[in-house]
């Protein structure tokens, strides 16, 4: 059996009995019933080891039972693969938007870590009980007055529908949709939506027949229409502006489709257009727009439901702003765009398949040229821009096939080249440059197949900063780095296929002298690293699975005296490879520190022993190392000694030698011996019972810092 030790001890003794109490129950889990406001994926949580991971975040309109009004939940908390958790919460979600009750599961509240769900389930009669099973007597609709979860609803109709009498139809009742200021929850309200009607009680069609008003949140009518008896649009049709009897547009249905003349107004009365439908085609001929002012905005027309023909803009003054010719709906020819100064602003040409053909070029407002690009049935040839000072801004070659083939180039406006890339066949093959303003380099990137291939460079104000290798877009070889004020190198690091691999090296950035080694696996630091001064390696490191484990202050030193039997330094020899799991080499130099009785050696060695960490488990070993750090008056080793002897753990219980250790033990200071004496003397165990004494030392070990000595003490002074 595996003995507690020493850091152990002050959750280990109040008394004798608490070892012998029963395993705690297992938790049972906690279900609640809730609605879910909504859902966040992908966020981080906590497991119980208080890692980092990724989880559901489910959001409650109420608090849960673990008072907060979120929860986390992810395939392994529900015991479900990925693929059938997604297809439950995939399911689930018209339910959450419907605001329906859930019975829900949570495995603890306070079990360490974000608190995980494990099973969501809609409730029934059987499961929440009749109270979460009320039905809602609304049909929800959304903008388009179709029905709809609750959460998506612009408006809703109480049902049931009352019956028209004279119209024998059902009258339909649409109102805007509120929140109540009570609970939040959606409601219907005193604001009108639409109204109409239907022939069917249920509107589960939702047809509707005869006439249609709806309106906006201010009351005003926002459409009037009529529905025939097949539930299609047929009559006249108005739509208003948000200001009483302001119309917006007029048309006319029949039978679902448009047929006659469809008018559109501005807002002060004008028209903007005329159009003529048959059958919701629009008629041959044209079709003027107009400003509000009256004058003439855009024109264009219609052969066979198509734009054809000539199609121009207008500025307000009745300038041309774009002149361009349609045939069979599509801009075939020179396209013209114009500046309000009547300037030209774009010239741009396209064949008769709707693909640019020619040349395509835009200009300034002073009329410059800032950009030409070359086309040939839709694929680029060539493209350059240029500054307002007519200098070259860029440039851009391609082959026959639209594809960029050779170098494109920037430039600066001061006419300096900024950037400089090569293309084959469209992607990136060559090396790629920058400079800055000043003409120095800043940067290249070798290229292949569209793929870093080579060393890349990296400069600052034209000095080099850093290089790293590439090999099929990933690091490959060394990344380097130079001190940018003295260009000396001051970081190496190695890669292998995108991954660290080796030794990394730092290096003075004044002398270029080594300074520290860090070994790599894998992207981990895993190996002994060193550090380096003027003598050579002042200190050793130790890692292990990407973490800094140990290290050991001038190893060569202390190698030396070890070897010259100095104890002291065989101990820290030893439990510097003792800690990084170089057990056997820990093993000897700690077992030839104990042979010259080094409290520290046996002391460790007694813990080794007492695990089996590094050596086999050996409990005579480890009472006996154990024993001889005491006698040695090693304090932390005598309350060890002290507590075997108190619970009678791996040795015959003996109460009055449990006493002695723990007095020889506080007499050195040892906080954790002044708490189990206050224990023992408030016991009775192997002394006589005197809580004074008790008192004294729980406030000694109190006053050390120790929280479960305080709260023993609150307990005895409210016990008087």
């Amino acid at each position: 059996m595996k003995k507690k030790l020493v850091a152990l001890l002050i959750l280990s003794y109040p008394s004798v009995a608490y070892l012998k109490q029963p395993p705690p129950a297992v938790p049972k889990p906690i279900t609640f019933v809730a609605k879910i406001d909504n859902i966040d994926f992908n966020k981080t949580a906590i497991d119980s080891d208080m890692k980092l991971l990724l989880a559901d975040r489910f959001h409650f309109k109420t608090k849960t039972p673990c008072n907060k009004n979120t929860l986390s939940g992810r395939p392994k908390s529900f015991g479900l693969t990925s693929e059938v958790y997604a297809a439950k919460i995939k399911s689930l979600l018209a339910e959450i938007l419907s605001e329906r009750y859930l019975f829900l599961t949570i495995d603890q509240c306070d079990s360490g870590g974000t608190p995980m769900l494990t099973n969501i389930e809609v409730c029934t009669e059987a499961l929440c009980g009749a109270e979460f099973m009320k039905k809602e007597s609304y049909l929800w609709l959304n903008q388009d007055l179709k029905a709809t979860v609750k959460r998506q609803a612009t408006s809703v109709i109480p049902m049931p529908l009352t019956f028209d009498k004279e119209k024998q139809l059902w009258k339909v009742a649409g109102w805007f949709i509120e929140s109540s200021e009570e609970t939040e929850e959606l409601i219907p309200s005193k604001l009108l939506a639409f109204e109409g009607y239907t022939d069917d009680e249920t509107f589960k069609t939702q047809k509707f027949v005869s006439t249609f008003k709806s309106y906006y949140s201010s009351g005003n009518i926002q459409h009037i229409l009529t529905y025939n008896k097949e539930g299609k649009e047929d009559g006249k049709y108005d739509s208003y502006y948000d200001e009483k009897g302001k119309l917006a547009e007029t048309l006319v249905f029949k039978n679902g489709l448009v047929n006659g003349e469809y008018i559109i107004y501005h807002e002060n009365g004008a028209i903007e257009s005329k159009r003529h439908f048959i059958d919701s085609k629009i008629a041959d001929g044209e079709c003027p727009h107009y400003y509000d002012n009256g004058n003439i905005k855009e024109n264009h027309s219609y052969l066979n439901n198509k734009l054809e023909g000539k199609h121009f803009e207008y500025f307000p003054d009745g300038k041309i702003k774009d002149e361009r010719t349609y045939h069979a709906g599509k801009v075939v020819g020179k396209h013209t765009v114009y500046f309000e100064s009547g300037k030209v602003r774009a010239i741009y040409n396209k064949n008769d398949k709707d693909q640019y053909h020619g040349a395509n070029e835009e200009y300034s407002t002073e009329g410059q040229l800032v950009s030409k690009s070359t086309y040939k049935e839709g694929k680029q040839l060539s493209n350059q821009t240029w500054y307002k000072n007519g200098k070259m801004k860029k440039e851009e070659i391609y082959d026959n096939e639209g594809r960029k083939n050779g170098v494109s180039r920037e430039w600066f406006d001061n006419g300096q080249l900024n950037t400089s890339t090569s293309y084959k066949n469209d992607v990136l093959d060559g090396d790629s440059q920058k400079w800055n303003e000043q003409g120095e380099m800043v940067s290249l990137s070798p290229y292949k197949d569209d793929k870093l291939q080579g060393e890349y460079k990296y400069y600052d104000l034209g000095k080099l900063l850093y290089t790293r290798m590439y090999k099929n877009d990933k690091k490959d070889g060394p990344d380097r780095r130079w001190s940018i004020n003295t260009g000396k190198l001051i970081e190496e690091v190695p890669y292998i296929e995108g991954i660290r691999s080796g030794i990394k090296k730092e290096f003075n950035d004044r002398t270029g002298r080594l300074l520290t080694t860090t070994p790599y696996v894998n992207d981990e630091m895993q190996g002994t690293g060193e550090t380096y001064n003027a003598d050579g390696v002042s200190i050793i490191h130790c890692y292990i699975n990407n973490k800094s484990i140990d290290s050991l202050y001038n190893p060569i030193e202390i190698r030396e005296k070890a070897s010259q039997s100095d104890d002291n330094a065989q101990y820290e020899l030893g439990k510097y490879h003792y800690t990084c799991q170089d057990y056997d080499r820990g093993l000897k130099w700690l077992e030839k520190s104990a042979d010259h009785k080094n409290i520290k050696a046996l002391f460790l060695l007694a813990q080794m022993y007492n695990e089996g960490d590094g050596v086999k488990e050996d409990q005579t070993k480890y009472f006996s190392y154990l024993l001889k750090a005491a006698q040695l008056g090693l304090s932390d080793a005598q309350v060890e000694i002290g507590y075997l002897y108190l619970v009678g753990e791996g040795v015959e219980k003996n109460l009055p030698e449990a006493y002695q250790w723990h007095i020889k033990a506080a007499e050195q200071g040892n906080v954790h011996a002044h708490y189990n004496l206050g224990w023992i003397y408030q016991n009775g165990d192997g002394t006589e019972k005197n809580l004074d004494k008790a008192k004294f030392h729980f406030t000694v070990a109190a006053k050390s810092g120790m929280r479960e000595a305080y709260e023993e003490l609150k307990k005895l002074e409210s016990n008087k």
